[in-house]
C-alpha cells in the first residue's frame, strides 16, 4: 500500500483498474487542454488563486478555468512544480484551495480542486506543510465536510487524506480529528463527536454500497490510519471491524488474485493493524483469515498469518508445524529492518518494523506455550533459527543505539527505530530462551559460548536502560541475568551460532 499514481477514473463507481500508488488521480483530457490557450506557469499562481475563489454565478466559468490551470500546473507531466507550489513558501495555494472545498454550486471546480490537492499532497515536504503548519485543521475539516456531504468527490477526499497520512506524524492528527461542535463547549473525543473523521467514515461505510469508490477508499484511509495503535484502538470500538471482516468473507475473488488497493486488500490490512493493537470488534476474524493463511503464499497469506498470530491461534493450527509462518515472518522482519521490500510482493512502505517484530514475538509466544504443555523445546526451536535470533539481537542493539538520537525531533528515523519494536524483540528472545539455553549433549566447555553470553548480556543491560517500559526493563534484566549464569556452564550451540551470525553481521 503506497502512494496512488496516474489514477485515471472516469467514474467513482468504477474500480476495475486499481492504481499502484496515489499520485495523479486524473490526467487532463485533450478537450480540457484545448481550452487553455497558453500553458500555465508558476508565475500565474497569484492570478489563478484569486480567480478560483470567485463564487459569483457570472464568474463560474472563470473559476473553473483557474482550477483546471492549477491542476495542470501539478499534474503528472509537471511533478517538478509540486514542491515549489507548497513547500517553498512562495505561493499561497493551500488557503484558496481549502476555501473552495466548501463552495456550493460548482461541482466541476470542486473536482479539479480535489485533484490538485491530491497531487500537492504527494511530496514529503508538502505533506509536512499541509499537516503540521497553519491551516492544517481547516484543510482536514473541510475535506471531512465534503466526505460527510456525500458528494461524488467524497472518494477523492478520502484519497487525499490517505495520501497525507503516509507522513508518520499525520496518522494521529488525521485519525483523531474531532472539531469543536460549539465555540465555547469542550472538545469531544472522536467517539463522542458525530463530526469527527472516525464517525464520518463509520457512517459512510455503514450506508455506502460495497461496490462504490467511496466505500473502497474509506477502507483504504482506515487501513492507513490504523497503522497507529491509538487510532486502531478507537476504530476497534466502532462497527468498522465487522464491516472489514464481511468485506473479506464476501469476496468472490481468490486471495491470490486480490489487486493492490482493492477493497479486500485494504480490509485485510485494516484487520492486521487492528489485531496487532486490540481484539475489540474482531470476533469471527480468525474463521475468515485462517483459510487465507493456509491457501495463499503471497502477501495476503502473509497478512493472514500475522493476524492469526496476533489473535493467538494455537500453534498446532499453523501449517507445517509453524515452519512456513516462522520463515515468512522472519523474512519480513529482516526486510523491514533493512528497509527493503520483496520484489513483486510488497515494498518497504507496506509494513512497519514494529508490526513484523510483534508478529514474530506472537509466534514465539505460541511456540513457547505449546512447548510448556509438553515440557519440551521442539516447537520453540522452529522459531529459534540462528538467522532469526541473530536478527532479533541486531534489532535490539540497533534500536538501543539509535533511540533518542533525534533530540526530540520527529523524523523518519524516529519512527523506524521504534523503541516498541525493541521491546517486542526482547519479549521474543524471552520466549525463545529455553531453546537458546539448551546445553549440548554430551556437555562440554566452550569459549564461544562464554563470549556470546558475556557480550549479549551487555546488550540486554544496555537496552534495559533505554526502554521506558517497566515490564520490559525487568524482562531484559532477566535475560541478561540468565545469560550471565549460563556463561560458565556447558556449550550452548544454538545461542553460540546465533551470536556468531549477529557478531559478524555488525
Amino acid at each position: 500500500m503506497n502512494f496512488i499514481s496516474d489514477f485515471l477514473k472516469s467514474s467513482p463507481q468504477d474500480q476495475q483498474d486499481v492504481p499502484g500508488s496515489i499520485e495523479s488521480i486524473e490526467k487532463g483530457t485533450a478537450k480540457d487542454k484545448e481550452r487553455i490557450a497558453r500553458p500555465p506557469t508558476l508565475r500565474d499562481i497569484p492570478k489563478l488563486t484569486k480567480e478560483i475563489v470567485q463564487t459569483d454565478s457570472d464568474k463560474k466559468e472563470e473559476a473553473v478555468a483557474a482550477a483546471k490551470k492549477l491542476y495542470e500546473l501539478c499534474d503528472v507531466g509537471h511533478k517538478a512544480n509540486r514542491e515549489p507550489m507548497v513547500a517553498s513558501g512562495k505561493y499561497d495555494v493551500l488557503h484558496p484551495l481549502t476555501l473552495c472545498l466548501l463552495h456550493e454550486g460548482n461541482d466541476e471546480k470542486l473536482h479539479f480542486v480535489c485533484l490538485t490537492l491530491n497531487n500537492l499532497a504527494i511530496p514529503h515536504d508538502n505533506k509536512r506543510v499541509m499537516i503540521l503548519e497553519r491551516g492544517a485543521k481547516k484543510l482536514i475539516g473541510n475535506l471531512c465536510k465534503v466526505i460527510q456531504s456525500g458528494k461524488k468527490e467524497a472518494y477523492l477526499c478520502c484519497i487525499i487524506l490517505m495520501n497525507l497520512s503516509f507522513l508518520e506524524p499525520a496518522g494521529p492528527i488525521i485519525g483523531q480529528f474531532s472539531p469543536k461542535t460549539t465555540l465555547r463547549g469542550p472538545r469531544l473525543t472522536p467517539l463522542e463527536n458525530p463530526n469527527s473523521l472516525l464517525r464520518i467514515l463509520q457512517e459512510l461505510t455503514a450506508h455506502a454500497a460495497r461496490g462504490t469508490a467511496d466505500f473502497r477508499w474509506a477502507f483504504g484511509l482506515l487501513a492507513n490510519l490504523s497503522r497507529h495503535s491509538d487510532n486502531a484502538l478507537l476504530i476497534g470500538l466502532t462497527g468498522i471491524p465487522r464491516m472489514a471482516i464481511e468485506n473479506v468473507s464476501l469476496s468472490k475473488i481468490d486471495a491470490s488474485e486480490w489487486k493492490t488497493n482493492s477493497l479486500e486488500d485494504f480490509s485485510l490490512y485494516l484487520l492486521l493493524h487492528l489485531a496487532e493493537a486490540t481484539k475489540d470488534g474482531l470476533q469471527g476474524a480468525l474463521e475468515v483469515v485462517e483459510p487465507i493463511m493456509r491457501n495463499d503464499s503471497g502477501i495476503q497469506g502473509l497478512k493472514a498469518t500475522m493476524i492469526c498470530a496476533f489473535l493467538e491461534l494455537p500453534w498446532e493450527k499453523f501449517p507445517n508445524y509453524g515452519v512456513i509462518a516462522a520463515g515468512a515472518v522472519s523474512e519480513l522482519m529482516g526486510n523491514t529492518f533493512e528497509r527493503t521490500g520483496k520484489k513483486r510482493v510488497y515494498n518497504d512502505n507496506d509494513f512497519q518494523l514494529r508490526t513484523a517484530v510483534s508478529a514474530y514475538a506472537a509466534l514465539a509466544s505460541a511456540a513457547f506455550k505449546a512447548d510448556s504443555e509438553n515440557n519440551s523445546v521442539v516447537h520453540t526451536k522452529v522459531m529459534a533459527l540462528p538467522t532469526s535470533v541473530a536478527l532479533l539481537f541486531q534489532i535490539i542493539n540497533a534500536i538501543a543505539l539509535h533511540w533518542g538520537d533525534d533530540d526530540g525531533d520527529q523524523t523518519f528515523e524516529t519512527y523506524h527505530w521504534d523503541i516498541k519494536a525493541g521491546d517486542l524483540a526482547v519479549g521474543a528472545v524471552m520466549s525463545l530462551l529455553p531453546a537458546l539455553l539448551e546445553a549440548e549433549d554430551p556437555p562440554r566447555q566452550s569459549m564461544g559460548t562464554q563470549q556470546a553470553c558475556a557480550e549479549l548480556s551487555k546488550v540486554f543491560v544496555f537496552f534495559s536502560k533505554k526502554t521506558s517500559s517497566i515490564a520490559v526493563k525487568a524482562r531484559a534484566a532477566e535475560v541478561a541475568e540468565k545469560l550471565t549464569e549460563s556463561a560458565s556452564g556447558s556449550a550452548l550451540p544454538l545461542l553460540e551460532a546465533s551470536y556468531d551470525l549477529w557478531h559478524h553481521g555488525t
